[in-house]
């Protein structure tokens, strides 16, 4: 049986509602298959980085149950090193600071040695924000903002109300809605607190159809869903009250996703969140794509079966590979 290990935050801000790694674990012990746990928070970074991955503080993973708290079941610490593993799971919420890039950059010394679910290296090479625009042909145009003067230039270039959003936040954080003669002093309070950014022209169809999610691991679709913003908001995100439902996606997006993972995939940007508002990209995610619960419930199947099975037919190729 293979050996695979989580990494992710303190168990103890799981939010059953949204964690994947609930679900995946699981089912992983379902099967039989040993888990254990990793508090990337407890890790000692004081290490180099091959005293760090020779003996991270990892838990064995007892049980899992989304249902019920405390959610899981670990066993006492215990050092153990990376290599030992078949498969890395990792699941580090952002924000993708200093920390995040501290611990992703000693996993990418594994790159080519063991599966890892997404490559480290691949994640710190790119921006959520800003991956689609590899894709012109789906995706919204997009603005990358590294300065207040970006930022006011991009604003004052949109055709109607500008989209902003800060590169160091998730789940609908920050967000600002700015028409293209917004005073440059309201500009420039939003850029005091959040910094770098990406602009994008707004879409009315975040009312109407929502921001669609499309999940994937490999070149394998998980399920669909689209977050619908609550009453009053234009924030179509689930931490910001959005409602979801269940949508089939159109031959745009499906060709949009074919195109994503044919250059994704081969990287080690295996599991992926591709957001879209219409038929065009908005996000492509891949720090920790989240929504498989919300997929499981429209859908009415349990999408963490499939992942699994991917994720196995991905650690069979890649061991056949090395």
């Amino acid at each position: 049986m293979p050996r695979y290990l989580v990494t992710a935050d303190p168990v103890a801000t799981f939010q059953p509602r949204f964690d994947t790694s609930l679900r995946l674990m699981a089912e992983l012990l379902a099967r039989g298959v040993e888990v254990d746990y990793c508090d990337l928070t407890i890790t000692d970074m004081s290490l180099g980085t091959d005293a760090w991955l020779a003996a991270l503080p990892v838990q064995r993973v007892q049980w899992s149950d989304p249902t019920r708290p405390p959610y899981v079941g670990l066993g006492p610490v215990r050092p153990a090193a990376a290599a030992d593993y078949d498969v890395l799971v990792h699941r580090k919420d952002p924000p993708v600071d200093a920390r995040y890039r501290g611990w992703a950059g000693r996993f990418a010394a594994l790159a080519g040695r063991i599966l890892q679910i997404n490559e480290p290296a691949e994640v710190l090479r790119h921006s959520e924000h800003l991956l689609p625009v590899r894709f012109p042909e789906h995706a919204i145009p997009t603005v990358h903002c590294p300065d207040f003067a970006a930022l006011r230039d991009a604003v004052r270039a949109q055709p109607g109300e500008a989209v902003v959003k800060p590169m160091g936040e998730c789940s609908g954080i920050g967000i600002g809605f700015f028409r293209p003669d917004a005073p440059e002093s309201v500009l420039w309070d939003w850029w005091q607190q959040y910094g770098e950014a990406v602009v994008q022209p707004y879409q009315d169809a975040v009312t109407t159809r929502g921001d669609l999610r499309i999940l994937t691991i490999g070149r394998h679709i998980l399920g669909s869903v689209t977050r619908l913003p609550r009453a009053g908001s234009r924030l179509a995100n689930l931490h910001q009250g959005a409602s979801f439902h269940a949508f089939e996606p159109t031959p745009r997006q499906l060709a949009a996703v074919a195109a994503v993972t044919a250059e994704l995939v081969p990287r080690g940007l295996y599991l992926l969140g591709l957001d879209f508002i219409g038929d065009l990209l908005s996000e492509i995610n891949f720090t920790s794509p989240s929504a498989m619960v919300q997929i499981g419930e429209v859908m009415h199947k349990r999408p963490e079966v499939e992942l699994v099975d991917e994720i196995e037919a991905l650690r069979r190729e890649f061991t056949a590979r090395a």
